[in-house]
Protein backbone atom coordinates (compact mmCIF):
# COMPACT_ATOMS: atom_id res chain seq x y z
CA UNK A 1 0.00 0.00 0.00
CA UNK A 2 1.25 3.36 -1.10
CA UNK A 3 1.96 6.27 1.27
CA UNK A 4 -0.83 8.15 -0.73
CA UNK A 5 -3.26 5.27 0.05
CA UNK A 6 -2.70 4.60 3.56
CA UNK A 7 -3.21 8.58 4.10
CA UNK A 8 -6.25 9.16 2.17
CA UNK A 9 -7.50 5.84 4.44
CA UNK A 10 -6.70 7.25 7.67
CA UNK A 11 -8.57 10.07 6.42
CA UNK A 12 -11.24 9.00 5.46
CA UNK A 13 -11.49 7.07 8.73
CA UNK A 14 -10.91 10.15 10.95
CA UNK A 15 -13.83 12.04 8.94
CA UNK A 16 -15.97 9.55 9.40
CA UNK A 17 -15.17 9.30 12.73
CA UNK A 18 -16.02 13.37 13.38
CA UNK A 19 -19.32 13.21 11.30
CA UNK A 20 -20.21 10.34 12.95
CA UNK A 21 -20.25 11.40 16.65
CA UNK A 22 -22.36 13.29 18.21
CA UNK A 23 -26.52 13.37 17.98
CA UNK A 24 -27.78 10.74 15.83
CA UNK A 25 -31.43 11.42 14.38
CA UNK A 26 -33.18 9.71 17.30
CA UNK A 27 -31.42 11.68 19.79
CA UNK A 28 -34.47 14.11 21.27
CA UNK A 29 -33.49 17.40 22.49
CA UNK A 30 -34.94 17.99 25.95
CA UNK A 31 -35.15 21.87 25.73
CA UNK A 32 -37.31 21.13 21.67
CA UNK A 33 -41.53 20.63 22.41
CA UNK A 34 -42.62 17.74 21.90
CA UNK A 35 -45.84 19.13 19.41
CA UNK A 36 -49.58 16.73 19.18
CA UNK A 37 -49.15 13.71 16.72
CA UNK A 38 -45.50 13.75 17.84
CA UNK A 39 -44.37 10.05 18.56
CA UNK A 40 -42.78 11.17 21.25
CA UNK A 41 -45.75 13.21 23.45
CA UNK A 42 -46.96 11.89 26.36
CA UNK A 43 -50.55 11.99 26.92
CA UNK A 44 -51.84 12.78 29.84
CA UNK A 45 -54.26 9.50 30.81
CA UNK A 46 -57.12 11.67 32.52
CA UNK A 47 -57.41 12.93 29.08
CA UNK A 48 -59.13 9.58 28.32
CA UNK A 49 -62.37 10.27 29.39
CA UNK A 50 -66.23 9.92 27.37
CA UNK A 51 -66.59 13.34 25.30
CA UNK A 52 -69.85 13.72 23.29
CA UNK A 53 -71.58 16.97 21.84
CA UNK A 54 -74.91 17.61 22.69
CA UNK A 55 -77.86 19.51 20.86
CA UNK A 56 -77.72 22.85 23.10
CA UNK A 57 -74.13 22.87 24.39
CA UNK A 58 -71.40 25.60 23.74
CA UNK A 59 -68.58 23.88 25.10
CA UNK A 60 -66.40 23.15 22.14
CA UNK A 61 -64.20 24.94 19.86
CA UNK A 62 -62.18 25.72 17.20
CA UNK A 63 -64.81 25.22 14.16
CA UNK A 64 -63.45 24.10 11.64
CA UNK A 65 -60.24 22.74 12.06
CA UNK A 66 -59.13 19.00 12.09
CA UNK A 67 -61.04 18.28 16.25
CA UNK A 68 -58.79 15.07 15.61
CA UNK A 69 -55.74 16.74 15.40
CA UNK A 70 -55.51 17.04 19.54
CA UNK A 71 -58.31 14.30 20.41
CA UNK A 72 -56.07 11.77 19.61
CA UNK A 73 -53.79 9.26 21.05
CA UNK A 74 -50.80 11.77 20.81
CA UNK A 75 -52.77 15.05 21.53
CA UNK A 76 -53.91 16.89 24.55
CA UNK A 77 -57.72 17.35 23.86
CA UNK A 78 -60.40 15.96 26.23
CA UNK A 79 -61.44 12.71 25.06
CA UNK A 80 -59.83 10.43 22.29
CA UNK A 81 -62.19 11.17 19.60
CA UNK A 82 -63.72 8.36 16.95
CA UNK A 83 -65.38 11.17 14.85
CA UNK A 84 -65.50 14.92 14.88
CA UNK A 85 -66.07 17.50 12.26
CA UNK A 86 -67.76 20.56 12.06
CA UNK A 87 -71.84 21.71 10.01
CA UNK A 88 -71.70 25.26 8.16
CA UNK A 89 -74.66 26.39 6.02
CA UNK A 90 -73.96 27.79 2.46
CA UNK A 91 -72.70 31.24 4.03
CA UNK A 92 -70.37 29.90 6.04
CA UNK A 93 -71.80 30.49 9.07
CA UNK A 94 -72.04 27.92 11.45
CA UNK A 95 -75.47 25.33 12.00
CA UNK A 96 -76.61 24.53 15.30
CA UNK A 97 -77.98 21.65 15.87
CA UNK A 98 -78.77 18.83 13.94
CA UNK A 99 -77.05 15.37 13.27
CA UNK A 100 -74.58 12.97 11.92
CA UNK A 101 -75.61 9.64 11.28
CA UNK A 102 -72.90 6.95 10.26
CA UNK A 103 -74.66 3.93 8.44
CA UNK A 104 -73.60 0.54 7.37
CA UNK A 105 -75.16 1.22 3.54
CA UNK A 106 -75.00 4.59 1.13
CA UNK A 107 -77.72 7.16 0.84
CA UNK A 108 -79.50 6.93 4.44
CA UNK A 109 -79.99 3.08 4.06
CA UNK A 110 -78.43 0.32 6.03
CA UNK A 111 -78.58 -0.22 9.70
CA UNK A 112 -77.67 3.04 11.66
CA UNK A 113 -74.34 2.68 13.04
CA UNK A 114 -74.07 6.16 15.65
CA UNK A 115 -75.87 9.68 15.64
CA UNK A 116 -73.40 12.12 16.82
CA UNK A 117 -75.61 15.43 17.98
CA UNK A 118 -74.08 18.95 16.19
CA UNK A 119 -73.58 21.28 19.47
CA UNK A 120 -74.57 24.76 18.89
CA UNK A 121 -70.98 25.81 17.58
CA UNK A 122 -71.50 23.44 14.78
CA UNK A 123 -69.88 21.06 16.08
CA UNK A 124 -69.89 17.57 16.45
CA UNK A 125 -67.88 14.57 18.08
CA UNK A 126 -67.93 11.58 19.99
CA UNK A 127 -65.68 9.40 21.97
CA UNK A 128 -67.88 6.27 21.13
CA UNK A 129 -66.06 3.11 19.87
CA UNK A 130 -66.61 3.13 15.92
CA UNK A 131 -65.59 0.46 13.54
CA UNK A 132 -62.85 2.61 11.47
CA UNK A 133 -60.63 1.75 10.28
CA UNK A 134 -61.27 -1.92 9.44
CA UNK A 135 -65.27 -1.71 8.15
CA UNK A 136 -66.53 1.61 6.09
CA UNK A 137 -69.67 3.74 6.97
CA UNK A 138 -71.72 5.91 5.29
CA UNK A 139 -72.33 10.07 7.04
CA UNK A 140 -76.06 11.42 6.54
CA UNK A 141 -75.99 14.59 7.72
CA UNK A 142 -79.37 15.91 9.48
CA UNK A 143 -80.75 19.46 9.60
CA UNK A 144 -81.72 20.45 13.32
CA UNK A 145 -85.69 19.87 12.41
CA UNK A 146 -84.82 16.41 11.47
CA UNK A 147 -84.96 16.34 7.62
CA UNK A 148 -82.15 15.23 5.56
CA UNK A 149 -79.76 17.72 3.95
CA UNK A 150 -77.33 15.55 2.06
CA UNK A 151 -75.25 12.03 1.93
CA UNK A 152 -72.12 11.27 1.43
CA UNK A 153 -71.55 9.36 -1.66
CA UNK A 154 -68.73 7.27 -0.73
CA UNK A 155 -68.06 5.54 2.20
CA UNK A 156 -65.19 6.63 4.32
CA UNK A 157 -62.96 4.85 6.62
CA UNK A 158 -61.88 8.08 9.10
CA UNK A 159 -64.17 9.74 11.53
CA UNK A 160 -61.70 12.78 10.84
CA UNK A 161 -64.16 14.21 8.55
CA UNK A 162 -62.11 18.12 8.77
CA UNK A 163 -59.25 16.40 7.55
CA UNK A 164 -60.95 16.52 3.60
CA UNK A 165 -63.71 19.13 4.55
CA UNK A 166 -62.23 21.81 4.95
CA UNK A 167 -62.03 25.28 2.95
CA UNK A 168 -64.49 25.04 -0.60
CA UNK A 169 -65.37 21.04 0.23
CA UNK A 170 -66.93 22.27 4.16
CA UNK A 171 -70.27 20.19 5.20
CA UNK A 172 -73.09 22.41 4.04
CA UNK A 173 -76.44 21.94 5.32
CA UNK A 174 -77.87 23.60 2.35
Amino acid sequence: MSFRTLFLSLALVALGCVLGCGSTDTDIDPEEEVLPGDPNFVRDPTLDVENISAQGEKRSHNMGQNCMKCHQARGPGKGRFSSAGTLFDSTGSIVAGGSVELRSAPNGQGDLVLAIDVDDNGNFFTTAPLPFPDSALFPTIKRPDGTVAGFMPFPTISGACNVCHVGGQKLLVP
